[in-house]
């Protein structure tokens, strides 16, 4: 997600915070449907994401959590309201972070969650100091990839759980036509298939504990971006007095690099072990 889409994501009055025994239930009702259907509602996509990893991942009330985001997610204000949790974001634009603080002061319940401006390759947080990092989307536009994971690994908990959403190369080699569009669009750094994450993951040190293929939900979130970039471009156009039909080709682009099986999306849940091994590296 980027700059353009904060507006159409916060229009979307939320419901009221749910507490007690519905607030452990709500995320995992979902998931069912994300898996069986897509689902209209643009901003509900994050909302989907946060209960797939919370549910993967194990997340609860007890749970203390870092969102390294890269754009105007805020999976945590999802999981805060659900689990009454603690936690702390980080993003790379001061935008994104007023944005998420916005978000959550609107809502009617007080959370213990908050954000700051700061990089995944350099997290500001003492080794050991979260139970889980989750990540929505945000991975994938790190210039150095593996010092990110390292990050992540140091400032987790042993046994802690990393569980993160993000694009994936379906191949080692994709068409220069779909790394201008794809690679250029939403800020690819660098070409990452999911092989390549699952062994660079464990060369930091983790272990892979699940891995879900969400091809659908990217086609529905692709779907949905461009709706909203379409009425964004009509609006504008209209209120410039011009008549030209926006023009979504880079929209049909990238669908097209899903449909041919050269980009796709998933999400991996991995594990910080809890026993020492002198051959992982340690963070906490």
């Amino acid at each position: 997600m980027h700059d353009q889409d904060m507006e159409h994501f916060s229009a979307s009055e939320d419901e009221t915070p749910d507490s007690g025994a519905h607030a452990a239930e709500a995320p995992w009702r979902h998931i069912r449907e994300l898996r069986e259907r897509a689902l209209d509602d643009y901003r509900s996509t994050v909302e989907q994401t946060a209960a797939i990893l919370a549910a993967e991942a194990g997340i609860n009330a007890s749970s203390e959590v870092l969102e390294v985001g890269g754009g105007c997610e805020a999976l945590l204000c999802y999981l805060a309201r659900w689990f009454d949790l603690r936690g702390e974001g980080i993003f790379p634009h001061e935008a994104y972070v007023r944005f998420a603080k916005d978000l959550c002061r609107s809502r009617t319940h007080q959370f213990d969650i908050d954000f700051r401006q700061a990089s995944v390759l350099r997290l500001p947080y003492e080794p050991g100091t979260f139970t889980h990092v989750v990540s929505h989307g945000a991975l994938h536009r790190a210039p150095d990839k593996r010092r990110g994971h390292a990050e992540i690994h140091r400032v987790l908990r042993a046994g802690g759980f990393f569980a993160l959403s993000d694009f994936f190369q379906l191949r080692r080699t994709i068409s220069e036509r779909t790394r201008r569009h794809v690679h250029d669009r939403f800020g690819w750094s660098s070409g990452h298939t999911l092989l390549e994450c699952h062994v660079a993951l464990e060369e930091a040190g983790f272990e892979i504990v699940s891995i879900i293929n969400l091809d659908g939900f990217l086609k529905l979130v692709l779907r949905e971006n461009a709706a909203a970039a379409r009425m964004r471009a009509e609006r504008e156009a209209c209120a410039a007095g011009r008549e030209d039909p926006p023009d979504l080709s880079s929209w049909d682009e990238v669908w097209d690099a899903v449909d041919h099986g050269e980009v796709g999306w998933a999400t991996l849940v991995a594990r910080k072990p809890d026993y020492a091994d002198p051959g992982i590296p340690r963070g906490a």
